[in-house]
């Protein structure tokens, strides 16, 4: 099964944004999901994983833009550089979903974030998106660099940004206590392997944009 790649540069005539690079300061809960089925990534890209979704909430609390964010995605490569194919995100501020779509190619969506604690539910304009628990244990370990990078789609162009990203690594809890049907049915409610990134210093800069390849 392959997923069709939205085309976010498609639609209503965006709103102004800010251009890149993007500097956020936040925090990051991730975790690996095994999924009953994931679809395909584009032929370009290659899954790193078998069945595997990864899931990250992020509260970006200072810099560039404030809000917060849900990315659904699946773990590739492309060549040798490995990242995420993002596959579905939210996000709860307009700005951000229009500088994702236009300069990042990824299809971010909106979405209402409703924090309860450590309990946050994620409802879209198709309706609920999800609810998840997160703690985050104290972290052990100093500040250290981590480049994270994701694929998108622009144009006919496969988009990829590697995102000078630091922060301190902590032990994590990632749950899902609530999952649409409209995603991938995953094979358990805790993440296989969760994480946490407290208090991280990201600049997202400008993709590089590369022929895309379309499915035969």
């Amino acid at each position: 099964m392959n997923a069709p790649e939205e085309v976010p540069g498609t639609g209503p005539v965006p709103g102004p944004y800010p251009p890149p690079p993007w500097h956020l300061k936040g925090h990051l809960w991730g975790g690996l999901f095994p999924a009953e089925s994931v679809p395909a990534p584009p032929p370009d890209l290659s899954r790193l994983l078998p069945r595997t979704l990864a899931v990250f909430l992020i509260r970006y609390r200072a810099g560039t833009l404030r809000y917060d964010e849900l990315i659904v995605g699946t773990p590739v490569r492309r060549g040798r550089r490995a990242g995420l194919y993002v596959q579905w995100i939210w996000v709860d501020d307009e700005r951000s979903l229009w500088g994702g779509r236009r300069i990042w190619g990824v299809p971010k969506r909106l979405a209402e974030f409703r924090w309860d604690g450590s309990r946050v539910r994620v409802t879209g304009g198709e309706g609920p998106v999800a609810v998840l628990d997160v703690t985050t244990k104290l972290p052990s370990l100093p500040r250290i660099p981590l480049p994270m990078t994701g694929f998108g789609s622009l144009d006919g162009a496969r988009t990829v940004a590697t995102a000078r990203f630091s922060a301190r690594p902590a032990a994590a809890s990632l749950r899902v206590a609530e999952w649409p049907a409209r995603l991938p049915a995953l094979r358990r409610a805790d993440a296989r392997i969760r994480f946490a990134a407290t208090s991280f210093d990201m600049l997202m800069p400008a993709p590089a944009r590369y022929p895309a390849p379309t499915a035969t």
